[in-house]
């Protein structure tokens, strides 16, 4: 059984070329999925990213209170001791 190529295979002599339809139709394409891409990711980081950088941000804030709480306490916080 002999394997014959299909009589419309391209001919490499002759330059591919697109036309402004072709062209303009691809652009399309291409700026739709990058828009779709653009909000798949946009909305995918303020729900995960968002968040949890808010979090960070708490605890820091929580722990500077906590060391001046304690910076505070152990210096003694300007109360006198009675005197003897």
């Amino acid at each position: 059984m002999e394997i014959t190529p299909a009589a419309e295979t391209a001919s490499s002599d002759k330059p591919f070329t697109f036309s402004v339809a072709e062209t303009t139709r691809v652009a399309t394409k291409l700026t739709w999925h990058t828009g779709k891409a653009a909000w798949v990711f946009g909305t995918s980081f303020l729900l995960l990213v968002v968040p949890l950088i808010i979090q960070l941000h708490r605890e820091e804030s929580m722990m500077a209170l906590e060391q001046e709480q304690l910076s505070v306490l152990n210096s003694g916080g300007g109360v006198s001791e009675p005197a003897k």
